[in-house]
């Protein structure tokens, strides 16, 4: 079993009150990062959904306050287990058996100074996870896919692991083809047993909408993937009535042609003005059914869990494609809900995202792992 844990202040001191939704992103792609891992050695891997926040607490030992007496706090996310998907783990025996254990180690300060967002504990406390009932895990939706098309490089999962960089510019001319396109889009769709969708037992609620400005035989505009096809009729009605709505690509692949239009501009003023929006081949909002977290607020975060998923699957298919990506957490979702026409909260944009042809910083530089270790 592994647990992952967030520390507000590491993003905070930065950031701001922003830092929770950001701490929820990386959470979500460290979930992703387990599963690729934990498939590449022939493992599944399922998200513990039904575990209390104070029981994932109780096991990671993030509740012992004399062993955080002159730290940051650390905030418990989720455990995952890796391993046979059909015995989950007794949580209850797990946790007499760590409240009976001998602990080592104190967590250190990170910094000398802070600055208190007391936004982000009220967010924190509004969506506490309480214990929920243990259910069987569904099959995702989409499970009698086909198998995902081949990747244009040949590369091992290791290799392009380790090579995974974010993008911080794009040349603006570099195009990819449909091909490829589509070969990323079909990544994120759910499949039984392929990562990182096997450690999200879960209804999708998460959809991407594309900004695409250059791919090869693939007109620039508007898309969006409905990576749950049952939800079409309910994010139609949420959008603009003269959307287009043409079927594009595979025909087992949801994805919907909605406007034709050169759409840099406003991909650039989305993501706050960052040039990374227009000079990419494409861009995209990742638009969030927020239904579930009107009705259970913890599900909020795994909203954010969902949206970090799909962007990790995103930065690795970069690089299997010979381009790379980057996440965007500065956007305006104001001006990408405009966009799409959506009014009210029934849909929200929780992660942006941009992928192209990278240009390489000069002053950075790649050393090999424990380089510093004589």
């Amino acid at each position: 079993m592994i647990g992952i844990s967030s520390i507000y202040w590491r993003e905070a001191w930065k950031y701001g009150m922003r830092a929770w939704r950001y701490c929820q992103h990386d959470c979500g792609h460290a979930i992703a990062a387990v599963s690729y891992a934990a498939a590449a050695l022939g493992w599944q891997s399922r998200l513990v959904l039904w575990a209390a926040d104070d029981v994932v607490a109780g096991l990671l030992g993030l509740d012992r306050d004399a062993d955080f007496a002159s730290a940051e706090a650390e905030a418990p996310d989720v455990l995952l287990w890796v391993g046979n998907p059909d015995s989950p783990p007794e949580l209850a025996r797990l946790l007499d058996a760590s409240r009976a254990a001998s602990w080592h180690g104190r967590a250190n300060a990170l910094s000398r100074e802070h600055v208190r967002w007391p936004d982000i504990d009220s967010i924190h406390h509004a969506t506490c996870k309480t214990d929920t009932p243990e259910q069987l895990l569904p099959e995702p939706l989409s499970s009698q896919l086909p198998a995902a098309a081949d990747p244009a490089l040949d590369l091992s999962f290791a290799q392009i692991a380790r090579q995974r960089r974010s993008a911080v510019d794009f040349d603006g001319v570099t195009h990819i083809s449909a091909a490829a396109f589509f070969a990323m889009l079909e990544c994120l769709l759910p499949r039984s047993h392929a990562p990182p969708w096997n450690a999200l037992p879960t209804t999708v609620r998460v959809h991407p909408a594309l900004m695409v400005h250059r791919v090869d035989d693939l007109d620039a505009g508007l898309y969006i993937l409905l990576r749950d096809p049952v939800q079409l009729a309910d994010i139609r009605q949420s959008m603009r009535s003269e959307w287009l709505w043409q079927k594009v690509g595979p025909a087992h692949l949801p994805l919907y042609f909605l406007l034709p239009y050169d759409l840099r501009d406003a991909a650039k003023l989305i993501c706050c003005h960052q040039a990374i929006g227009a000079d990419s081949c494409f861009a995209l909002g990742m638009l969030a059914d927020f239904d579930a977290a009107l009705n259970e607020p913890w599900c909020y975060r795994r909203l954010f869990w969902e949206c970090g998923m799909l962007g990790h699957a995103l930065y690795l298919e970069a690089e299997a494609a010979g381009v790379r990506a980057t996440g965007i957490g500065c956007y305006f979702d104001d001006e990408m809900h405009g966009l799409l026409g959506i009014d009210g909260h029934a849909w929200q944009s929780l992660y942006h995202f941009t992928m192209g042809g990278a240009v390489d910083d000069a002053r950075l530089s790649t050393l090999p792992p424990y380089a510093f270790q004589p």
